[in-house]
């Protein structure tokens, strides 16, 4: 089984010294069988955990390598809240050999297609379903298949 080490993915959670900038990510696998799997479950699929520095002062952020088997997908989501409480970042869909196959912005709710082919848009979709993350509009580039 052909099996592909990919990474150098961060996971963080840290804010500023004033409090009023947070920033955060989250790492979530997509495997045919088992469907999406946290980190915390996936000791499997991880080769190297790193600490790293983060983004702002106080926090933590880890540096992630995975082991990846053919037709795995990993979702990466980083966001920012800043003072006046707007939330942006983007959420990315990386192939099982580490290549980015899509990547959509995220702006206080509003999800837009930025990289790749909107085939991929459905682990965005499901992404966003599994975190609980607030979503008015989403503009995918799927909608009309």
């Amino acid at each position: 089984m052909d099996e592909y080490i990919v990474g150098e993915y961060i996971v963080e959670n840290s804010r500023s010294r004033s409090g009023r900038h947070r920033a955060s990510s989250v790492l979530l696998i997509y495997s045919r069988e088992k469907g999406f799997i946290p980190l915390s479950k996936a000791k499997e699929y991880i080769v190297e955990e790193n600490i790293v520095k983060p983004t702002y002062v106080k926090g933590e952020a880890r540096s992630y390598k995975l082991k990846l088997k053919k037709g795995d997908y990993v979702v990466y989501g980083w966001f920012v809240r800043n003072f006046l409480g707007k939330v942006k970042g983007y959420i990315e869909v990386y192939s099982y050999k580490g290549e980015l196959l899509y990547r959509a912005k995220y702006y206080n709710g509003i999800v837009r297609k930025s990289i790749g082919n909107p085939v991929n848009a459905w682990l965005i979709r499901l992404f966003l379903e599994k975190t609980r993350i607030p979503v008015k509009k989403t503009r995918l580039g799927d909608e009309n298949v």
